[in-house]
């Protein structure tokens, strides 16, 4: 409970305790106002327990704990330990209108649209990803204006990126709520592009082909409905990120495009790097003026490189339901769906 709230019950009782003692001296109009007076009270307690509890911890009741050393998951009954061979890294597409950078602005319209966690097995040598909603509400760290930590707060998952000094650190805010979000599994290596970036990756492979899945011609003429088209320049930034001119202007009919144009462009990947060791390199430092990362260009190159050799499981995300917040939709997880794919992807059975 929050600390605020314990000082606060003694204070809430003294009132209560001392108006009983003076019940004889009152008048019924004095009753009246008292009676008013400790409801106030009673709810401004009420309140401010009910922020604490927004304010608290993200895992209120996780299932993680330790056990032999080890991070253990409890789950529908069943123990599981962390998969020791997991490698996880995150990729962010950032949507912004001004140039951040080393601004010094502590909060700011950056945010992350797109949001993918690779996780890698390097004893299987498969990978998988997890598409996550930028609607999700989950707990992020929030600052003020002036750079002061202002706690946790519950907001749309993709606003993480909106809180930090500088584009590390708004990573690194972005880093820590998925983290948190998915029980505190650990994250080893972040990516953030800007928008800017999709032509560039797509024209590095020669084209995106996708099949258009419903009617996007207000983004695009060529875009009709059932149409296979190779996007070129432009085309692909129009094909991922459109949303608010389309019939359909879900951002989970957004995030539908977004698997269909990773999906295309994987393969595209594989396929140049099979034939040209050096094109992995080349195509990280084209989008490189795009792109913040902890990892070096080499060592995104080698991971690249890497992933074409290791076989691909495919991608999930987690269900929930859409609903109407008071500014933005709001997409509420479904917990149970999260825990069974968290421990899909990143625990074993104990006695397995």
């Amino acid at each position: 409970m929050n600390v605020d709230y314990i000082r606060l019950v003694p204070h809430v009782a003294s009132i209560i305790c001392y108006n009983t003692r003076m019940a004889k001296r009152l008048t019924k109009e004095n009753l009246f106002k008292i009676g008013a007076l400790v409801l106030t009270v009673a709810a401004f307690a009420g309140a401010v327990f009910a922020v604490s509890k927004i304010m608290a911890g993200r895992n209120e009741g996780t299932p993680v704990h330790t056990g032999n050393g080890k991070q253990v998951f409890t789950h529908d009954g069943k123990d599981y330990y962390l998969n020791d061979n997991i490698e996880t890294i995150l990729v962010m597409g950032i949507d912004t209108d001004e140039n951040i950078g080393q601004t010094g602005k502590y909060v700011n319209n950056s945010q992350a649209d797109v949001i993918y966690l690779f996780v890698i097995d390097n004893k299987a040598k498969t990978y998988r990803t997890l598409q996550l909603n930028r609607n999700t509400i989950t707990g992020i760290k929030t600052l003020s204006a002036d750079g002061r930590d202002t706690g946790i707060t519950n907001m749309q998952l993709s606003l993480s990126h909106s809180y930090g000094r500088d584009d590390s650190d708004r990573c690194l805010n972005t880093v820590d709520a998925v983290s948190a979000l998915l029980y505190d599994i650990d994250i080893d290596h972040y990516v953030s592009l800007t928008m800017d970036a999709i032509p560039v990756l797509n024209d590095s492979v020669g084209g995106v082909t996708v099949t258009v899945p419903e009617d996007m011609t207000a983004a695009d003429p060529s875009f009709v409905k059932g149409a296979t088209v190779t996007l070129h320049g432009d085309q692909a930034e129009k094909f991922v990120r459109s949303r608010m001119s389309l019939p359909n202007d879900t951002n989970e009919f957004r995030m539908q495009r977004q698997q269909l144009f990773m999906s295309d462009w994987r393969d595209k990947v594989n396929s140049k790097i099979g034939g040209d060791l050096g094109f992995a390199l080349n195509m990280i430092l084209d989008i490189s003026p795009y792109m913040v990362s902890d990892m070096s260009v080499n060592a995104l190159a080698d991971f690249a490189n890497t992933l074409s050799d290791y076989e691909d499981l495919g991608s999930m995300s987690p269900e929930g339901e859409v609903r109407d917040g008071e500014l933005f939709k709001e997409f509420i997880v479904d917990r149970v769906d999260l825990e069974n794919k968290v421990v899909d992807l990143f625990y074993k059975e104990a006695n397995g």
